[in-house]
């Protein structure tokens, strides 16, 4: 499962949570949170001076892509 539709998901659950996302008739709701979720993505596409330090000190620290990137998402999270 990609990125964007794990997002789109989280989001369909969070208001939806008594819907199944697989469910045939939701393919007009699949469709709207896949579009939420690419605009939330593009929305913080630009990061803040916080989530850059948070994944620069820990691609320093680590040296890894991965642990960077939880971390920026940590920072986005915790702002």
């Amino acid at each position: 499962m990609s990125t964007l539709e794990r997002a789109a998901r989280a989001m369909y659950e969070t208001v939806q949570s008594e819907w199944d996302w697989d469910d045939p008739d939701a393919e007009l709701l699949r469709r709207m949170y896949r579009d939420n979720a690419r605009a939330a993505i593009r929305a913080i596409r630009e990061p803040t001076e916080t989530v850059v330090n948070a994944g620069y000190n820990e691609l320093v620290c680590y040296n890894s892509a991965a642990d960077a990137w939880r971390a920026m998402i940590d920072a986005i999270l915790s702002e």
